[in-house]
């Protein structure tokens, strides 16, 4: 059996549309939340550089017959050296036999998924429809998280965007008025993005402080750290009324290992995936919460899975012999 090759480009052309992709990671939580889903949590190595890493993610979704493995790689020096930070392969398995049927580039996945998975946890634990979007980062992620939460959340009308330097936001800003119909304002403060609006995102890289403050978070906002522990103040934890997460042991340890001055702040998390199928509550108007978006392999791999059926359909890639 040959292996299908999907390069960056074939992904980007395959990909399927945001809502579709929300859909997708929707069904991803749904069948872990009802014991159909095996998604262990990633392990990795963590090279002695910075905050390198390299980590193994495998997922097997029995009823989306999706199976297969991540393998993703972050080196924040390289940004030094006009390179990626982050890198990334997704290996597919046939369901049916186990041999890998596709090896695709999966970085254009995994900025797909964690918007999703973003947008997908607000659908279901905001306490209203959100009118306000604060970006707190404009990097790659930035982009894909005003896409996705306007897809998803058409009752957005304004965005705010705060970020490092006032060139990189107005750029950002500039960029993505003409690409998405809403009223995008750059901000040169982070709580002037954090303080009036619904929901706020932010992915800033490790090291380059702590811009949200608990005294700009709001009754009623929800706060997702895509950076996870990089951007927030060790008050809001204690101040959140409640926190949620896709793998909340796997949030718990970091916040023990890279965030000890907060830890006790931290409440029990509930799981986003519990909260999809209703069996947790959503929030209410008049509390803070934290959403960590943990980055689960059962999310990237039934996207990869959507993707490379296309690829099949349509005869797209280069088909690879591993046996020669």
């Amino acid at each position: 059996m040959p292996v299908r090759l999907l390069n960056e480009k074939d992904v980007r052309a395959l990909a399927p549309d945001l809502p579709e992709v929300a859909a997708l990671v929707e069904q991803a939580y749904r069948l872990e939340a009802e014991g159909k889903a095996e998604v262990p949590t990633k392990i990795g190595v963590h090279p002695g550089r910075g905050n390198s890493l390299l980590h193994a993610m495998p997922a097997w979704l029995g009823e989306a017959r999706a199976l297969g493995m991540k393998w993703i790689s972050y080196f924040p020096d390289n940004v030094e050296r006009a390179r990626r930070a982050a890198a990334a392969i997704i290996v597919l398995n046939d369901p049916e036999h186990g041999r890998p049927c596709c090896i695709m580039e999966g970085m254009h996945v995994t900025f797909l998924r964690t918007a999703a998975c973003a947008a997908v946890a607000a659908k279901h634990l905001a306490p209203r429809q959100p009118r306000t979007l604060g970006l707190v980062g404009c990097g790659g992620l930035g982009h894909w998280s005003l896409r996705m939460m306007t897809a998803v959340f058409p009752s957005i009308e304004q965005v705010y965007v705060s970020s490092r330097t006032r060139r990189s936001r107005e750029a950002f800003c500039a960029e993505m008025s003409k690409e998405v119909n809403r009223k995008i304002t750059p901000v040169d403060e982070p709580g002037d993005a954090v303080r009036a609006a619904d929901i706020v995102v932010t992915s800033i890289p490790p090291g380059t402080g702590r811009p949200v403050a608990a005294s700009a978070l709001q009754p009623g906002t929800l706060l997702i750290p895509l950076d996870l522990v990089s951007a927030w103040e060790d008050e809001v934890l204690a101040l959140a009324d409640r926190i949620a997460a896709d793998n909340p042991e796997d949030f718990c340890t970091r916040i023990k290992t890279r965030r000890p001055g907060a830890l006790a702040g931290l409440k029990p998390p509930v799981r986003v995936q519990d909260v999809v199928v209703g069996s947790s509550p959503r929030a209410l108007p008049s509390e803070r919460t934290l959403i960590a978006i943990c980055g689960i392999a059962s999310t990237d791999i039934v996207v990869a899975s959507a993707i490379y059926r296309r690829a099949c359909a349509e005869n797209v890639g280069m088909l690879f012999d591993l046996h020669g």
